[in-house]
């Protein structure tokens, strides 16, 4: 875009010359050649928070959410190989800012926007060794006290005082893409992590006091009813913080998508199916994983409502407006997921 406005201030426009571009020449579709990747993230200045006006996005997040939360991007891309996963960005190359430029962001917006929460909206926060134990002693020496929240996965988060080192620095809550409570199914996706993994993760993210959030997902290939009972047995088990599902979606340009595009027939992105209509042949039917969806999440509620109920009158004087809605809530989920699991029963047989 720079060199493109450059080019243009200067009258000096040949689209070819300008790496990243695609553009019609009379009727010919023209491609340039692919941008090469920019290692050195530092080497950007900060981003042009003085061209954004943050106060109405803080009037939005204070009303609706009582804090106010920012983004903040602290990496590009993701060396791993889900097969399900499509990069169309930044491919497989991962780079990082250091955490000296992170931290002088934050320091930033802290001091000009009064803002105390954030959203590292990187696909893998902090991979590279030692970088989350650098960004928590810089944190510290620079007296900055807020939260945030990642996404992550659990065998990184089980290296060296990876956790910790999260907790020392504010982190609050971490998402992990669990995906599966089946080690044949996290086995088939290439994820490359171990159910035992997730239990470990999370039990050390719960001990240091970070609530742990999953991403869930249905439907991949080869699934059985006794590998979505894993997965439902995990999230009851362990409890996270809170849970995201979806079913398996082919995405162009995955290992995944290959192996199903003949079964997409007309359908091809979200504007022929929405993110949990199953697009190819499952085990069971599209019908059946939407309704799974439902019941996942109301057995989940279940047992949380239930549990803050036994928690209300166990110690009546910690009851607060929040907890007693999610204790009476359990009059709506006990019986709506029995509902739910009956019309699941029905569904398995359809096709």
């Amino acid at each position: 875009m720079k060199e493109l406005v450059s080019a243009n201030e200067k009258r000096e426009i040949d689209f070819k010359k300008i790496d990243g571009l695609a553009f019609k020449e009379k009727s010919e579709v023209i491609k340039t050649s692919p941008r090469q990747i920019i290692k050195e993230l530092d080497s950007f200045p900060m981003p042009a928070w003085d061209l954004i006006d943050v106060s109405s996005y803080k009037k939005i997040w204070l009303e609706n959410h009582g804090h106010f939360s920012l983004n903040i991007a602290t990496t590009r891309g993701c060396p791993f190989k889900c097969n399900w996963c499509a990069k169309p960005i930044y491919g497989n190359r991962y780079n990082s800012r250091s955490p000296q430029k992170v931290a002088e962001e934050i320091e930033f917006l802290m001091k000009n926007f009064e803002v105390k929460h954030f959203w590292m909206c990187d696909d893998i926060f902090g991979l590279k060794p030692g970088w989350v134990q650098e960004f928590r002693d810089i944190i510290k020496a620079k007296e900055l006290k807020f939260k945030y929240k990642i996404q992550s996965r659990v065998d990184l988060l089980l290296q060296e005082d990876t956790i910790a080192a999260l907790a020392g620095s504010g982190a609050e809550t971490v998402w992990v893409g669990a995906e599966s409570g089946s080690q044949k199914i996290l086995d088939a996706m290439d994820k490359g992590t171990t159910v035992q993994q997730i239990y470990e993760a999370t039990r050390l993210l719960k001990k240091n006091k970070i609530r742990p959030a999953f991403f869930l997902q249905f439907g991949y290939l080869g699934e059985e009813k006794t590998d979505i009972e894993k997965t439902i047995n995990m999230v009851l088990e362990l409890m996270p913080e809170e849970i995201g599902i979806s079913v398996s979606y082919p995405l162009p340009g995955t290992k995944f998508f290959d192996k199903v595009k003949d079964q997409l027939k007309g359908k091809s992105n979200w504007t022929d199916s929405d993110e949990l209509a199953l697009m190819y042949k499952g085990t069971f039917s599209p019908s059946y994983y939407k309704k799974l969806h439902r019941y996942v999440h109301k057995v989940y509620r279940r047992k949380q409502s239930l549990s803050n109920l036994k928690n209300v009158l166990s110690n009546p004087l910690s009851i607060n407006k929040k907890k007693m809605r999610s204790a009476l809530s359990a009059l709506y989920y006990i019986p709506a997921s029995i509902a739910d699991s009956i019309v699941l029963k029905k569904l398995e047989t359809a096709k």
